[in-house]
């Protein structure tokens, strides 16, 4: 297993892990519906070819023998949240490895490799029912600093706005 960054090429492959392992960052309750609705409108491979050919992101894959078994996509100029401490900054906006790879270190060495390629703090949200996610990023030192509200088709969660100050 190696880090690396995406290419054009991974497209449909980063699509395809984004749609095996999203309904498991979110509440257990979630309609499935609604899953597949933000699935269909966000998660596709034209969306992440986008989001490739797009200077704003930074996006890495875990690659095991070829496969692309887990990616991170990073933006460096996310949405304002009107939150002091996480406005301004980079976001983490997605993580996600695929769940045969959970306890296997991947996702700690993609974190790690995204989070060293940045020169300031870092932000990201989670839902805040995903308790193994959220003791994983506060494990790679980031702090809960504020709420706020993700919109999974017309289902509303309530996300923990985190964020991790710049590496010394």
């Amino acid at each position: 297993m190696h880090i690396r960054t995406a290419s054009k090429t991974d497209a449909h492959a980063i699509s395809a892990v984004a749609v095996q392992t999203f309904a498991l960052a979110c509440p257990a309750n979630t309609p499935e519906f609604e899953l597949r609705k933000y699935i269909d409108e966000n998660l596709t491979p034209s969306r992440f070819e986008s989001i490739l050919a797009d200077g704003n992101f930074d996006v890495r894959v875990v690659d095991d023998g070829g496969n692309v078994v887990g990616f991170s996509v990073l933006t460096h100029r996310p949405d304002v949240l009107d939150m002091p401490l996480a406005d301004g900054i980079a976001e983490l906006t997605r993580c996600y490895v695929l769940p045969a790879y959970h306890g296997t270190g991947a996702a700690q060495k993609l974190v790690t490799a995204t989070l060293a390629a940045l020169n300031g703090a870092v932000r990201l949200t989670v839902n805040d029912q995903n308790a193994r996610g959220i003791r994983f990023y506060e494990r790679n030192g980031f702090a809960t600093v504020g709420e706020t509200t993700f919109e999974c088709g017309d289902d509303l969660h309530r996300d923990l706005v985190m964020v991790r100050a710049a590496a010394r």
